[in-house]
């Protein structure tokens, strides 16, 4: 057995049936059904900048949310023309994690459960409402709902965006629903958290421009339960791919993070698609491969993203290559600043 052979095969199909094996876990892990009542000491907290770069998403939101009948209120950095909106002073402002550190100690109860939106994002129903019951009653204090991009006015970063879907039915479901523990983080959109632990949590964490993951690292290194609620959730696709780039650069500060907490699991997770990616070509020398298998997957996610986003296939195929590229450009510039990408 020659060097390369383990290196190029064996390791990677190793490593493969590993990735395969987590994904089909949390893609055939449904969501129980249940007859619980919807909770109602609950509060909806959309966290925005309130600038003109965001007012038509957040518009946007807060319409849906009062389609819903659902309890919020709006963290603003500025005065807004909305009924339900709080100010963050500007003292105790200059990044979501300080905004919502600074309602926390002013706002939130124990005994209320927190669901968190970004200006952008809101929620396709009300069933998360039921899920925190279902859930709170079996000892689970934070929940994520599931992703679903909705056109922005790049179509490219659109058919891309369904990558997240993708993440949210496997590995993620993984995560929050078969182990019950945030080990791949945890989403900023719908974040659902009981507010005792929101208070105990948030102001020890530290400000961040990753808070969505810290806060996920600080449940599971306290072994917390998580849950992933049935609930969609509508997410505005970036405008350019320039935004898409800058978000995922933003993303990539959360390999540090999961290094500073020895999260392994995150780590071997965000290098895996990667290492595999390169390995596909051992497949000439050897025949078939799982990472050739786990491509195939990747391709058909892309291809569906390009269906939906009316693009050629090969046009989705090559941009693809911008989310290693927006990972590789945060891991080496180390971004400190929050980029609020234009939602207009």
């Amino acid at each position: 057995m020659g060097i390369d052979y383990v290196v190029f095969y064996l390791i990677p199909n190793i490593v493969g049936g590993f990735y395969m094996f987590i994904m089909a876990l949390g893609a055939a892990k449904r969501p129980r059904s249940h007859a619980y009542p919807p909770v109602e000491n609950y509060l909806v907290v959309v966290v925005t900048v309130g600038d003109e770069r965001v007012m038509p998403a957040l518009a946007e939101t807060v319409a849906q949310l009062e389609r819903l009948g659902l309890r919020y209120t709006v963290l603003s950095s500025r005065p807004l023309p909305i009924k339900n909106h709080i100010v963050v002073p500007k003292e105790e402002d200059g990044s979501k994690y300080r905004a919502i550190l600074w309602f926390v100690k002013n706002y939130a109860r124990n005994d209320m459960w927190y669901i968190f939106l970004d200006d952008d994002s809101y929620p396709l129903d009300t069933r998360f409402l039921r899920d925190i019951a279902y859930y709170g009653a079996r000892g689970c204090v934070a929940g994520n709902g599931v992703l679903v991009p909705r056109p922005g006015r790049s179509a490219l970063a659109y058919a891309l965006d369904w990558i997240r879907y993708f993440h949210d039915l496997t590995t993620y479901r993984f995560s929050l629903e078969v182990l019950r523990r945030p080990i791949f983080g945890m989403h900023g959109e719908l974040l659902i958290v009981r507010g005792d632990v929101l208070r105990s949590i948030w102001p020890a964490m530290g400000d961040t421009i990753t808070e969505d993951f810290r806060f996920a690292m600080e449940l599971l290194k306290r072994r917390y339960k998580t849950f992933q609620t049935s609930t969609r959730v509508s997410i505005k696709s970036p405008n350019s791919l320039r935004d898409f780039v800058r978000q995922r650069a933003r993303w990539a500060a959360a390999i540090s993070e999961a290094a500073k907490y020895k999260n392994a699991y995150y780590l071997i997770l965000t290098a895996s698609p990667i290492a595999l990616f390169l390995s596909t070509p051992a497949s000439w020398l050897y025949g078939f491969t799982i990472p050739l298998l786990i491509s195939a997957v990747y391709a058909s996610v892309y291809i569906y993203g390009s269906l939906k986003a009316k693009r050629y296939i090969l046009d989705v195929w090559l941009a693809s290559f911008l989310e290693l590229m927006g990972l590789i450009i945060g891991a080496a510039r180390k971004a400190k600043n929050f980029y609020v990408i234009d939602k207009r």
